[in-house]
Formats: C-alpha cells, sequence, structure tokens
C-alpha cells in the first residue's frame, strides 16, 4: 500500500467518526493531509464526508494555482494557505452545530468542562465578510491557527489544523463537546 492509500483509509475513518458525532451535514466539511512537502490530498467538493470513497479525494500540489482543480474541496484556498504559513500536516473543517450557533454571540469559545480546558485554551471566532472558500477567509485564519488548534469563522464552522488528523479529529470534538456544555450550563442558570 503507498502512502497516499493509506492517508486516504484514515481520511476515510475520519469522516466517518465526523459524521457519526454530528459534527458535519451530509455533504458539509472537507479533509486533507500532507502527502509530502509538496502535495496534498483533498476531498472533492460536494462529498459525503461519513461515506467516503477512494475516488472522493484528489492530489493537489501546495503551489497549485486552484483555478486547475475544479473537482477538489471549493475551502481548498484555505487549506492550501494553512499549509503554506502554519505547520499543520492535516487539515479538518467541520459544521459543529453548537460551535456554530455560539460563534453568533461570541467571539471567542473557551471551554468551561475539565475535558475541553485540557485540549484547548480557546477557540477564537473569526469574522470574515466572504465565509466559504474565500482569500479573506485564507490570509485571516493563519496566524489563528498558528496559535491555536482550533478557530471557528463566525455562522460557518472550524478549522482544526494539527500535524496529526486523529488530534485535529480529538480537537474539533472536544470544542463541540465544550459548546455543548457551555449551552447547557447557561440553559440551566436561566431556569434555575
Amino acid at each position: 500500500m503507498n502512502r497516499s492509500s493509506t492517508i486516504i483509509n484514515r481520511l476515510i475513518e475520519i469522516g466517518r467518526i465526523l459524521w457519526e458525532e454530528n459534527l458535519i451535514t451530509s455533504h458539509g466539511g472537507n479533509l486533507s493531509h500532507r502527502v509530502d512537502e509538496k502535495l496534498i490530498l483533498i476531498t472533492k467538493t460536494g462529498a459525503k464526508l461519513g461515506f467516503l470513497k477512494e475516488e472522493d479525494f484528489t492530489e493537489v500540489p501546495i503551489k497549485a494555482d486552484i483555478s486547475h482543480y475544479p473537482e477538489a474541496s471549493s475551502e481548498l484556498i484555505v487549506h492550501l494557505a494553512i499549509y503554506k504559513n502554519t505547520k499543520a500536516h492535516a487539515i479538518i473543517h467541520a459544521h459543529p452545530p453548537f460551535t456554530v450557533a455560539l460563534s453568533l454571540k461570541l467571539k471567542e469559545i473557551k471551554p468551561v468542562d475539565i475535558e475541553g480546558k485540557l485540549t484547548f485554551k480557546k477557540c477564537p471566532v473569526l469574522e470574515v465578510k466572504e465565509a466559504t472558500a474565500s482569500l479573506e477567509l485564507a490570509n485571516k485564519i493563519c496566524p489563528y491557527l498558528s496559535q491555536n488548534p482550533v478557530v471557528c469563522i463566525k455562522g460557518h464552522g472550524t478549522f482544526a489544523a494539527h500535524e496529526d488528523i486523529e488530534k485535529a479529529l480529538f480537537v474539533t470534538s472536544a470544542v463541540e463537546f465544550s459548546s455543548k456544555v457551555f449551552f447547557l450550563n447557561q440553559l440551566i442558570k436561566a431556569l434555575l
């Protein structure tokens, strides 16, 4: 099995977990992973992350002109910027509902639960005019991901960038769990 096949098999498993944990919609989110210093694998546009197959991925050079890769995820511009400007080897873009809901009201999501505090200090919430697949987002997100393992785009979703896809999954899941705990805590305070 070659390196790309090994990575694809890991990404297929990660996509299934994202789906089972309700961190994505049926056709939402995207995954990518470095193959080497010059090449990444990324999910194709419209891929169903919970049910990925090998043909749902495409290889793209890190220095690619995105117009030459229309089959790649629409977020390709953001993934490439992250790889060029951070130490990331793997990226998960998800749409965790509680985190997205909180992003509409908060400037950052700080964990109130113990597991969250052990996993991330904060999840900054970035506000951009074009929250999807934009050069603006690509330029703005990198400094935040250099300091934080996960960032939420207001009203859109999270980007987790890490040296390992499993760790990107862990922090994505932890942010959503922390968001649920925060939300439920606020609800309990309002009811009591």
